[in-house]
């Protein structure tokens, strides 16, 4: 065998070496492509179950705070109507107020 055909089986041998990493890394790249779209769903998914639980929890206490609203309102209101009217203090109160007089 001479000289140039060892150096051209040597570039061949180069040749189908870097077509094979260029295969491998093709490969490799559609790899790392699927798992980061596998990952990607699974976190959306992941992620729209978390918002949707904090969303109804959120709600949730919303509508806790609006009835503890609407009860203290609803205790305020009767604590007041169930308050004597004391028309004479009032009066009294007035009438010192306004005119200075006991």
């Amino acid at each position: 065998m001479s000289e140039q055909d060892v150096l051209q089986h040597l570039l061949e041998i180069e040749n189908e070496a870097s077509a094979l990493v260029l295969e491998a890394q093709k490969e490799a790249d559609r790899r790392i492509a699927e798992q980061e779209k596998i990952c990607r769903e699974a976190y959306e998914s992941t992620y729209k179950t978390k918002l949707s639980e904090l969303e109804k929890e959120f709600q949730n206490n919303v509508q806790k705070v609006k009835n503890s609203y609407v009860e203290s309102l609803a205790k305020y209101k009767k604590d007041l109507e169930n308050q004597p009217v004391q028309y004479l203090a009032f009066n009294q109160l007035m009438q010192q107020l306004l005119f200075g007089s006991d």
